[in-house]
């Protein structure tokens, strides 16, 4: 870390500090209206706490982990590819896809802005049309409540309640159980 650059450096201590749960340590790297985007950075975005943006409790539940290449620092930002996995991935036997992800600094050094964009790669094949037959078949109007309009409520709730329906397909299904 010596040789980082100072965003860079100043990007990791905010991350270990997120990681470790140390909020306090990690809310001082953030400007107050920080804001995360996802795919194009339109509009005013959602806010970017030091527990995470709108997914950081669905983050946590499923034991999310990223890894990080490509490090690109360009005047106040850093910008990387990213691959990320959790046990909701696992659970559904899910293969991640690379993103670009894009950090924006002011010139005090705060982050005030991140973009998550995926990069276009076609998801390679999963489990999830098989669990949404089983989920449809023994909890009907379950998954539109947990997904409307095909899109994740990431909420804490939600997450616990993912993660019961797809252990109990898994098992119903004769699949292993994923540790």
């Amino acid at each position: 870390m010596g040789c980082a650059h100072p965003l860079v450096r100043r990007l990791d201590t905010y991350r270990a500090a997120k990681k470790r749960g140390d909020y306090d340590t990690a809310a001082k790297y953030l400007a107050s209206d920080a804001r995360i985007w996802f795919e194009k950075k339109e509009g005013p975005g959602h806010p970017l706490r030091a527990k995470g943006g709108p997914y950081g409790d669905w983050d946590r539940f499923f034991n999310a982990r990223s890894t990080r290449k490509n490090v690109r620092v360009a005047d106040n930002t850093v910008t990387y590819i990213s691959r990320e996995t959790n046990d909701y991935y696992r659970l559904l036997e899910r293969v991640s896809t690379p993103a670009r992800v894009t950090y924006y600094f002011d010139n005090d050094g705060r982050i005030t802005g991140m973009l998550y964009a995926g990069l276009g790669h076609k998801r390679p094949p999963d489990r999830k049309a098989e669990f949404v037959a089983w989920a449809n078949q023994h909890h009907p109007g379950e998954i539109e409540r947990l997904e409307p309009d095909d899109r994740i409520v990431p909420t804490l709730e939600n997450a616990k309640r993912w993660k019961q329906l797809l252990v109990q397909w898994r098992a119903d299904a004769g699949l292993p159980p994923i540790e």
